[in-house]
């Protein structure tokens, strides 16, 4: 459990400086020695010649993981999802700082966890942690923030599509809540190599589902023409519309932390060309094309491609709205 009653478990016992020892060696070699880590009031990074990517995430008990999420995979969850920012951009992870936001009751014993899943992770994909801040919440409260830097040559960005482009999203899409969130693997390699594909005229991380999402990707004069049986529907989407009352396609476009890329394709590229190269890329992921960007329909935004109809479902998880 993230919060105890047992006082010689908790944060509170140890106090800032000797938590941020602690950190440290929690964190072993992803942790440099001051002056390219932790240490010093900042860290000094090494100069690079390529194109510098910032992105920020967070991670706050009750809303992006709760109790029955394991700390290892919250930790990692923290560092996965900075790294599908840095995915979607085409980018490769460098530096890490961290702030980590602490009630009194925290559990010293989860917390150790917390950063092993962080550690395996920044492992895994050459991430350093070089920085950050401890501060104080009230009880029962936790959260951390990560911010991560990455480099990129040739990067892809949301607002570059165009009408006629073709609408591509990798892995299956829905029911998230069902380990999804936090069980999911960046696509670092595979947003790699899109970035050096001229054909490939857009890219983003699917994150707060691709009702919400793929908005972002349209030019302000288009609608996106969708084939429902292409959407790529999850296992996880299928089993949770069992109990929801709701169909696994609704799932599968608003229910957000799939961490898929979703991409568009220029009009003038061979897609059956552009797919045969991808399979022999990348055998073991799915690619589906789920349709075409068109001209701005006054229905809205989403066309069902077979019967022209406006789709339903505009709308994925957004922070700060009421229902």
């Amino acid at each position: 459990m993230l919060f105890t009653k047992t006082p010689t478990d908790r944060v509170s016992q140890l106090g800032e400086i000797a938590l941020i020892s602690k950190i440290g060696k929690w964190l072993g070699e992803v942790s440099p020695d001051s002056p390219h880590g932790m240490g010093d009031d900042c860290a000094v990074l090494p100069a690079s010649n390529r194109k510098q990517l910032l992105t920020t995430d967070v991670l706050t008990y009750g809303q992006h993981f709760d109790d029955s999420v394991a700390p290892q995979d919250a930790g990692a969850k923290l560092i996965k999802r900075n790294l599908s920012d840095i995915a979607a951009m085409g980018g490769t992870p460098e530096s890490a700082v961290l702030a980590l936001l602490c009630g009194p009751d925290v559990c010293l014993t989860w917390l150790e966890q917390f950063f092993e899943g962080i550690r395996q992770s920044c492992e895994t994909y050459g991430v350093q942690i070089v920085g950050g801040d401890v501060s104080s919440l009230p009880p029962g409260q936790f959260c951390a923030v990560l911010t991560l830097t990455g480099t990129v040559d040739t990067s892809k960005l949301r607002n570059t599509a165009k009408i006629g482009d073709r609408l591509y999203v990798t892995g299956s899409l829905g029911g998230s809540i069902l380990k999804k969130h936090y069980a999911f693997t960046p696509r670092i390699e595979e947003g790699q190599w899109l970035a050096n594909k001229t054909e490939c005229s857009a890219m983003m991380d699917i994150t707060d589902g691709l009702a919400k999402d793929l908005q972002a990707l349209l030019p302000d004069t288009a609608s996106a023409a969708l084939m429902l049986d292409h959407i790529p529907i999850s296992e996880t989407a299928i089993s949770y519309a069992k109990t929801t009352g709701r169909s696994a396609l609704e799932h599968a476009f608003c229910d957000g932390e799939d961490y898929e890329l979703l991409f568009a394709l220029s009009a003038t590229a061979d897609p059956e060309a552009f797919e045969a190269q991808w399979r022999a890329h990348f055998p073991e992921l799915k690619l589906s094309r789920i349709g075409q960007i068109c001209e701005r329909s006054p229905k809205g935004p989403y066309l069902d491609a077979t019967t022209n109809e406006a789709l339903p479902w505009t709308h994925g998880f957004e922070h700060l709205k009421s229902e």
